[in-house]
């Protein structure tokens, strides 16, 4: 369940055998990041982005979209793959990073905190995404409450540890976010991914279509079929 998040050859070979999986899939978070928020004049930022895969189509929608991560081969083959993308990359340490206090409208990482065990890091990765942030923080995490997933997932990390993860339970995120001490404006926990995503495989004008209501319809998902919890931070 837990992985060294600063581990290079970890991750250099973790994305060796996922990156293109992960990037024929739909962007769910970015679609629904766009449709939750008033994006238009906002700047965002990815945090341990991987394949920036949500950060990207967010760029390619016309926002200004900066996607990170900490493993410089990663970003060096997303700069070779997709060499017109509008997406500015950076590498950054999500302990330490390089931007000012609240340069960014909103950040948001998927499935970033499953990978560490320890709150008390967790917590300090919380106030410096926070430092940075001005209006919205979104960080995603994998259901607890969904055996379906949990199940699924333990299957898989038998051969593969990329999904030997840790699972939250939706009544843990406030007190993380009290315990970093960040005193916002609103806090709260919403319903990301769940069976209605199988849609988003349709065809042509169906799949467009799908794709419009989809990131709508998550909140009537019950929770034991959400696939990810999003915490959403205003300040």
């Amino acid at each position: 369940m837990v992985h060294d998040m600063r581990s290079q050859r970890f991750w250099e070979n973790a994305w060796v055998r996922h990156m293109e999986q992960y990037l024929a899939t739909p962007p769910r978070a970015g679609m629904w990041l766009a449709a939750r928020f008033p994006l238009a004049g906002w700047s965002v930022l990815e945090i341990a982005g991987g394949s920036c895969r949500d950060s990207r189509y967010l760029a390619d929608q016309g926002v200004d979209a900066m996607g990170s991560d900490f493993d410089q081969k990663t970003l060096d083959y997303l700069r070779q793959r997709f060499p017109n993308s509008p997406l500015k990359l950076m590498r950054e340490d999500a302990l330490q990073l390089s931007l000012s206090d609240a340069a960014v409208d909103l950040s948001m990482h998927n499935g970033f905190w499953v990978l560490i065990a320890d709150d008390a890091k967790i917590v300090a990765l919380l106030r410096e995404q926070a430092r940075v942030t001005r209006r919205v923080l979104v960080a995603m995490v994998h259901n607890a409450d969904n055996p379906r997933v949990v199940s699924a997932f333990a299957r898989k990390a038998r051969t593969d540890p990329l999904y030997d993860i840790r699972f939250f339970r939706r009544t843990e995120l406030p007190a993380l976010v009290r315990a970093a001490d960040l005193h916002p404006r609103a806090i709260r926990i919403e319903k990301f991914g769940g069976p209605v995503d199988r849609t988003l495989a349709l065809p042509g004008a169906l799949g467009r279509w799908a794709a419009a209501l989809v990131p709508g319809l998550y909140r009537f998902v019950p929770w034991r079929f959400v696939e990810r919890i999003a915490l959403v931070i205003e300040f």
